[in-house]
């Protein structure tokens, strides 16, 4: 799908390195830049220099180690944006710009390329200076007011949601760039941050708030607008229910063997059963309890009622729909050894995502892709003697 595209991948962590780390699984050519001696911070989590999480966030790209504060660097950096149809970056504001990478200057090099900034608040505004990570742009957002048990403190969601919404939609404002650029001829830059991107994740609780005008309350595992909608206790763990209708619901109680909770006023429309939630829940816990996850869910899903086992984390890779999905692959990554990691998620029947390369040792193509750029051999090392540029 992307083959043919030239990414100039600035960026480091995880919201702009996944971002073109999807663009790599999808063909482009992703040429990572990083510090030498150092490199992207994600290698520090492993002593030796290759984690598995920079591993799985930097697959298919091929690697280069370039001092951007030193002028020399700067100005390879600067020639690789020039001839790039996608720059990503995820510098605080005005830093690209001082070391000459700006958009302002790339563009003017090159206008049809698509500039996308990574931040955590965005590129103008009173806190765009601000440094952001993940739990920060939960916090800010609401998504850690939203989550946790009643009375509990705010609670992040796992993961590193934030990231990932930045990068996902990154992903998705790239590629729609540049179909305008097919069309036009044009190319844009992208102000994408983690502020926005986690607010993004959350429509149908801001469309709540606005309609209400009433701060919601942590409400735990259930949804706060419909029930029964939660988890349960069972006999040996936790299912997730959701009930969207009438008709499931009263699938649901025929499932429970319960009549009274099909004919009971008290239950009968989910507005009630929001009013008689306590007890409602009671109720549905006393009949789960009475036999296994499993069984649950077997017996749901011969109704047609909504359900599934809740997962501990190391559960999730032996579902078979997980398995049978491809939703877990496995890399060979020199300095690490053998990698797994989740795989591209779309399945796609004419442009499937694919991997073609580990994540790079630091510096491992920089003298390949300096070689692409026209210069000799004697000149990178020269420019590694210097230190401008790393060699692997």
């Amino acid at each position: 799908m992307l083959e043919g595209i030239h990414v100039l991948d600035l960026s480091r962590v995880i919201a702009g390195p996944y971002c073109a780390t999807l663009m790599a699984d999808l063909g482009a050519d992703v040429i990572k830049v990083e510090r030498p001696g150092r490199g992207d911070d994600l290698r520090a989590w492993r002593g030796d220099g290759m984690s598995a999480t920079f591993a799985a966030i930097n697959r298919n790209k091929r690697g280069i180690a370039v001092d951007l504060q030193h002028p020399e660097g700067a100005r390879l950096a600067f020639e690789l944006a020039r001839r790039a149809d996608v720059v990503v970056e995820n510098f605080l504001p005005g830093v690209a710009e001082r070391l000459g990478l700006g958009y302002q200057a790339v563009s003017a090099a090159n206008p049809s390329v698509i500039y996308a900034s990574v931040t955590g608040f965005g590129q103008t505004g009173p806190h765009a200076r601000r440094a952001g990570y993940n739990t920060i742009a939960q916090g800010m957002s609401g998504i850690m007011a939203l989550t946790g048990q009643p009375g509990s403190p705010p609670t992040k969601v796992g993961g590193s949601v934030a990231d990932l919404a930045a990068a996902f939609l990154a992903f998705g404002a790239v590629n729609a760039a540049l179909v305008h650029r097919l069309r036009t001829g044009q190319g844009q830059h992208l102000d994408v941050n983690l502020l926005a991107s986690t607010l993004a994740l959350l429509p149908d609780p801001v469309a709540h708030y606005f309609d209400s005008g009433t701060r919601p309350p942590r409400v735990g595992n259930r949804n706060p607008n419909l029930t029964p909608a939660e988890a349960f206790h069972t006999k040996d763990g936790w299912v997730q229910v959701v009930i969207m209708n009438p008709d499931q619901y009263a699938r649901l109680c025929a499932v429970l063997g319960d009549d009274e909770l099909a004919t009971d006023p008290k239950f009968a429309t989910n507005e009630s059963r929001l009013v008689h939630h306590d007890e409602l829940q009671a109720r549905i816990e006393a009949a789960l309890a009475r036999a296994t996850t499993a069984e649950w869910v077997r017996r749901f899903e011969a109704a047609q009622v909504a359900a599934g086992p809740i997962y501990e984390f190391d559960e999730v890779f032996d579902d078979p729909q997980v398995q049978h999905l491809g939703l877990v692959t496995e890399v060979d990554q020199p300095g690490y050894g053998q990698a797994k990691m989740l795989a591209f998620p779309v399945r796609a029947s004419a442009t499937p995502a694919t991997i073609r390369r580990p994540a790079p040792r630091l510096g491992e193509h920089t003298a390949e892709v300096l070689g692409e750029l026209g210069l000799a051999r004697a000149e990178i090392e020269r420019l590694a003697a210097s230190g401008v540029v790393a060699l692997a």
